[in-house]
């Protein structure tokens, strides 16, 4: 008899925090799971950690193989699983122990595709009382608004603009296994153009509104946050990846506020943190990631886009990128960053 839900955990380099991870899984109160442990080639103790898993626990399937990135990983776990549905835990995280069961139950009396939890952002450098708290998407959407009951994504497409985190969700395995992630190993947010596809493919969504994942984000963590030059130039050809995916289900027209939005906050940082020898080659990408957008028509059949989503900053970023010259957008940037190291100066200078 097949387990009711096959929890996949993609593991590189997190030797410190995976024992947490896999503990939590292993301790859920839904015990009839299967957990596929995918050592993607980590050149730390993980491998014996995952041997030692599977071999004091039958629920755990030990997968070793050579470098190949998340998605290569994910992907494998995910058509290796034998549950009714497939879950993804990223293997610095943790999670609660209702998790599965709340979502699995939840799945089952709507009929799901996808059920979709809520989570925290960690961060440990943080003061105590903050360091764990609900994530609030930062352009205001808000999964306590999403519908009570099983909807599409035309119908409350604010999902798509809120975070890609498909680690905090579990889907019918039988729909999520015609679907892969793309594999660009190294790649920044990969779980974008997997997230629109399988949004944009589901005939049944809900939304469980309770916190389940702790989703890890120390400093020099090692996790998309910390990608760096090339691999970032990555992030935005996602980005046109999963547009191009919304735009071919024909969804584009009810999702193209949400989506927009999102693509820019998600894109923002990473173009600010990039190396000055790759910024102009993300400036012309972020340009075609938002072409679509200046030409309305395009997107919302003949209506102006509102930008209903976006906030006053992302209203400036959006003039910068697409109707000034590339170095007014340096030049605007870089007063940015100075700004920021020079607060940095007076706050250590207050300290002392």
């Amino acid at each position: 008899m097949k387990p009711k839900i096959s929890v996949v955990v993609p593991i590189y380099k997190v030797e410190n925090y995976l024992r947490e991870c896999v503990d939590s899984i292993l301790n859920q109160t839904l015990k009839d799971i299967e957990v596929i442990l995918v050592d993607d080639g980590s050149p730390d103790g993980c491998p014996e950690i995952v041997d030692n898993y599977a071999k004091h626990d039958k629920r755990v399937v030990a997968v070793h193989q050579k470098n190949a990135g998340y998605s290569t990983a994910v992907n494998r776990g995910i058509a290796m699983a034998t549950g009714e549905y497939i879950g993804i835990i990223e293997s610095d995280d943790w999670i609660e122990p209702t998790m599965y069961e709340k979502l699995y139950a939840n799945a089952k009396k709507y009929d799901t595709d996808v059920t979709k939890g809520m989570f925290t952002s960690y961060n440990s450098t943080l003061p105590l009382g903050t360091r764990d708290e609900v994530f609030r998407n930062f352009l205001g959407i808000d999964l306590d608004l999403a519908p009570d009951e099983a909807f599409e994504i035309a119908e409350w497409p604010q999902l798509v603009g809120f975070h890609a985190s498909i680690w905090s969700a579990i889907y019918r395995a039988s729909f999520i296994k015609k679907i892969k992630i793309p594999e660009t190993a190294g790649a920044s947010y990969q779980d974008l153009p997997f997230m629109a596809d399988f949004y944009c493919r589901a005939k049944r969504i809900s939304v469980v509104k309770e916190p389940f994942v702790h989703w890890r984000n120390d400093p020099n963590q090692g996790n998309s946050t910390s990608a760096n030059g090339q691999k970032l130039l990555l992030m935005v050809q996602n980005t046109l990846l999963a547009a191009k995916v919304i735009e071919e289900s024909g969804k584009m027209p009810a999702l193209a506020e949400a989506f927009y939005a999102q693509a820019m906050w998600a894109n923002i940082g990473f173009f600010r943190r990039i190396e000055g020898r790759y910024k102009r080659e993300y400036y012309r990408k972020l340009q075609e990631v938002f072409r679509p957008v200046a030409e309305r028509s395009t997107i919302v059949g003949g209506e102006s886009f509102s930008f209903k989503h976006f906030r006053p900053i992302d209203r400036v970023y959006y003039c910068l990128i697409m109707e000034k010259p590339y170095f007014v957008l340096r030049m605007v940037f870089a007063a940015m960053n100075l700004r920021v190291r020079v607060g940095g100066l007076i706050k250590k200078v207050v300290k002392r």
